[in-house]
């Protein structure tokens, strides 16, 4: 039987994990970043680091490798900002 819940999280984990990439791929075609703030970048870039530690603490792989997902979308996004902004 399928776990609802676990569907769920599966689905808002890809998602969440995703959440950078648009941004990194366009900011990479198009050698443009001036328009991106540092402080989202630096949110995204925190946000990924607490929910990481949360997860390792719970000892939870949805969260943890969901959020390590994110965090390199950003850190990639912070790298292309330093470069094109």
């Amino acid at each position: 039987m399928i776990d609802v819940a676990q569907v769920f999280g599966l689905l808002g984990s890809i998602t969440a994990a995703s959440l950078f990439f648009p941004q990194v791929y366009t900011s990479w075609k198009t050698k443009k970043t001036h328009d991106l703030a540092w402080s989202g970048i630096a949110i995204g870039l925190l946000n990924g680091v607490f929910w990481i530690v949360y997860g390792l603490i719970r000892l939870d792989p949805f969260i943890y490798l969901t959020n390590t997902i994110l965090l390199i979308g950003a850190f990639l996004l912070l790298i292309l900002k330093k470069r094109y902004g």
